[in-house]
């Protein structure tokens, strides 16, 4: 019995482990709000995306487990704010709401719970007062001398050639998002580089979690857990006789 159980949670565990062996008891369930635990203090983190020019930036600000029984999956449901910056100036932002979720797979021999198959589902708009964006005539006036704007007639790409060096073509068809006005139309654009980044970040480890020697129903799990299911709007842990 490891020692770091208390002598009230190792007798819990000694109990357990006879319900187990006379059928009494046959998995460990646990809630939704018990995983929000787990993951609490994760937030808010922040990482950054890649744009054709400047800096694109996500913050996340909190997150909130789901639990999808009939796929056995285990989601995340984030609220995060999200930034472009180009030449120190914010020329877009937005509240989004992005869902990524996995598959629990459980390594007996390793006592660890994996989440396999992780996929990010959705990124939505939200539309409130944070929400900003600014058209190209403003990025004209903003970017370049008033002078340079009556030689080149105001356009967009001619101004850009100046300023971008051969990479006009580029940084012009990302700045004509703009022109619409729509926020959602630029948020579409951003999407698979959000998904990207998400991806990116993410590691075995962070998608891991290995059963703890301080805590009895974990060490329960350790030595007689078989496998884990996402049923009932639970994390079910069932137990098998050793």
């Amino acid at each position: 019995m490891p020692s770091n159980l208390s002598f009230k949670d190792q007798c819990k565990v000694y109990l357990a482990q006879w319900l187990v062996k006379w059928g009494k008891l046959t998995h460990d369930d646990f809630t939704q709000s018990e995983l929000q635990n787990l993951v609490k203090d994760s937030f808010p983190y922040a990482f950054t995306f890649d744009i054709p020019i400047g800096t694109g930036s996500v913050n996340v600000l909190e997150g909130n487990i789901t639990l999808d029984s009939k796929n056995n999956r285990i989601g995340l449901q984030c609220l995060a704010s999200l930034k472009v910056v180009v030449a120190s100036t914010t020329i877009y932002r937005a509240h989004v709401v992005f869902t990524a979720s996995a598959s629990p797979h459980y390594d007996k021999n390793m006592s660890t719970l994996y989440l396999t198959q992780f996929s990010t589902d959705s990124v939505t708009l939200v539309n409130d007062d944070y929400a900003l964006i600014k058209d190209s005539q403003f990025l004209l006036t903003q970017f370049f001398p008033k002078s340079v704007n009556s030689l080149l007639g105001g356009s967009l790409k001619s101004a850009l050639s100046l300023f971008s060096a051969g990479t006009s073509d580029l940084a012009s068809d990302y700045l004509k998002l703009y022109l619409s006005g729509s926020k959602q139309a630029v948020l579409d654009y951003h999407i698979p580089h959000i998904h990207n980044a998400i991806k990116k970040q993410i590691t075995q480890e962070a998608l891991s979690h290995t059963m703890r020697d301080d805590h009895w129903r974990e060490v329960l799990f350790s030595k007689l857990g078989q496998n884990v299911r996402v049923e009932d709007n639970v994390l079910r842990f069932y137990l098998v006789e050793s």
